[in-house]
């Protein structure tokens, strides 16, 4: 007969091959401290609900917290042949305890409500990280300086210059951008912190639970009510998988500016040298490695997503092993996401423009027509369509010149050969990028005042959400050390009708910490 836990009905035990393919350890180390506080807390409510009596729960919680200790000591490990993280902890358990006292401890769980409740504990804490490593991106992006507001460079659409921008506009457009991926990650940390523990295998137990209070302990905001719902929704981590996604698109983004600005072509910006690499064959290569990568990676965080969705569209409600899948893909997604996250923040630290090589390129890409267009308008009264046309014409007589608008006694008679004359020195004024990037001055855009504007309101916004984010993570190591404390002090002979509702009271109790 087979020695698993579950093996009451198999005559004989899976193969290696079988053990291996469907073994989840290496996955589930991650799970390891959020199994173990789950246990206290099934343990502590199972206790207070009468399902097992108190010297089987003194006995249990003594041996969890040793297992805790040995994992914060690094000295715990999985063993494969016990398949995952779940039954590898509750054979040690009863290795310790034997079958009588440490088999007491599933009592009331099924793995599929324990599995959610463990990749919820682990996902909310990566939500927090992810939020916290975008805040750094976004306040040194904000803190725009008097350089990065007279730093001109071409803006760009369908990849041809268009109007000329300062580089603090670049540096809050994309803390814009990041700002709302922190929004993301807080909508979906509202539907991961919800508990499924207590909805056992998919329908709920006889035992009289009292999921509210384990909810609490596990530092979850409400419970996930409905037992089926609770064992097979995916969709939370889909949802978190989503945002990973677009995270890491808004960064390949910002990467591609990168790679393309440091080109020879353009020689607008560069990263420094600990942050790029050279050739193997030539010697004056430098190469913005890091940029490409994150640029390249985030392809990763996008597979993953459409893993995730195709994994699960086809598995009926209640718990299916291809649900297992979704664990090793979505944690890559992470580990790219957040590693993302730091070298760009580090990288953009060491990120210099060139402003003689921006104002240039805003002159030879004929990217302060627009201004001559709107002056025609304003001034001579013209309508914009009008004034278009006259504009275009004259950019073309340039091109076929081969001259520029910094041709200014050019421009000024090929503009008044078009019936409207300027004098030079007002072209010299229109035409100046600076002049036009400081005249841009409608909410949100180029001018000082308004970048300036925006920078503060971002850096206020990531605030506010730093202190969320703080609240947020306070509120999980509350619960997590009243949990072990009120274990601690049961396994030690103190009364569960004390602890537990002291415990329960830390837990809620904000102003107390």
């Amino acid at each position: 007969m087979t020695q698993k836990l579950w093996g009451g009905r198999f005559s004989e035990d899976i193969t290696s091959e079988v053990l291996e393919y469907t073994l989840t350890v290496d996955v589930d180390v991650r799970l390891l401290p959020h199994d173990l506080w789950q246990n206290v807390a099934h343990v502590l409510l199972l206790a207070q609900q009468g399902i097992i009596n108190m010297d089987a729960a003194r006995s249990l919680l003594n041996r969890l917290g040793e297992l805790d200790r040995e994992r914060e000591a690094g000295a715990l490990t999985l063993r494969p042949e016990y398949e995952d993280v779940h039954l590898n902890l509750e054979q040690m358990v009863i290795e310790k305890l034997g079958l009588d006292v440490g088999g007491r401890m599933h009592t009331a769980r099924s793995r599929n409500d324990q599995v959610s409740t463990d990749a919820r504990l682990y996902l909310r804490e990566v939500l927090l990280s992810a939020m916290t490593a975008n805040l750094d991106l976004i306040d040194l992006l904000a803190e725009v300086s008097d350089d990065d507001l007279t730093t001109v460079l071409p803006g760009y659409t369908h990849s041809q210059a268009a109007q000329p921008v300062s580089v603090a506009f670049w540096r809050t457009a994309h803390a814009s951008a990041l700002s709302r991926d922190v929004r993301r990650l807080r909508d979906a940390f509202d539907r991961v912190n919800e508990s499924p523990l207590g909805a056992c295998a998919l329908a709920g137990t006889s035992f009289n639970l009292d999921r509210d209070a384990t909810a609490r302990l596990l530092g979850f905001d409400r419970v996930l009510t409905h037992a089926l719902d609770a064992t097979s929704a995916r969709d939370h981590m889909i949802e978190a998988a989503a945002v990973f996604a677009l995270g890491g698109n808004n960064l390949s983004r910002m990467a591609e500016e990168i790679v393309m600005w440091s080109g020879h072509e353009y020689r607008l910006c560069e990263v420094g040298d600990a942050f790029s690499t050279g050739s193997s064959i030539m010697p004056q290569k430098k190469n913005p490695v890091v940029a490409e990568l994150v640029r390249g990676r985030s392809g990763r965080t996008v597979g993953v997503l459409m893993q995730l969705l195709t994994a699960v569209k086809g598995v009926t409600l209640g718990y299916s092993c291809d649900l297992q899948e979704d664990k090793p893909f979505l944690w890559q997604s992470i580990d790219t996401y957040l590693s993302a996250l730091r070298i760009v923040e580090a990288q953009t630290r060491t990120l210099r423009f060139d402003p003689g090589r921006g104002e240039e390129l805003c002159w030879v890409n004929f990217s302060t027509a627009t201004e001559l267009a709107n002056y025609l308008v304003a001034e001579a009264g013209v309508s914009f369509r009008e004034s278009h046309h006259v504009v275009g014409r004259v950019v073309g007589q340039l091109l076929a010149r081969q001259a520029t608008l910094r041709d200014l006694d050019l421009v000024a008679e090929l503009v008044a050969a078009e019936g409207y004359p300027v004098a030079e020195p007002v072209l010299r004024d229109i035409l100046a990028p600076r002049n036009a990037v400081n005249g841009y001055t409608s909410a949100g855009g180029t001018a000082a005042t308004s970048v300036r504007r925006t920078a503060a309101e971002l850096r206020e916004r990531s605030a506010e959400q730093r202190a969320w984010v703080d609240e947020r993570q306070a509120d999980l190591t509350a619960a997590r050390a009243a949990t072990f404390r009120c274990a601690e002090e049961v396994a030690a002979g103190v009364a569960l009708d004390k602890a537990l509702p002291a415990a329960l009271c830390a837990v809620t109790d904000k102003e107390s910490r």
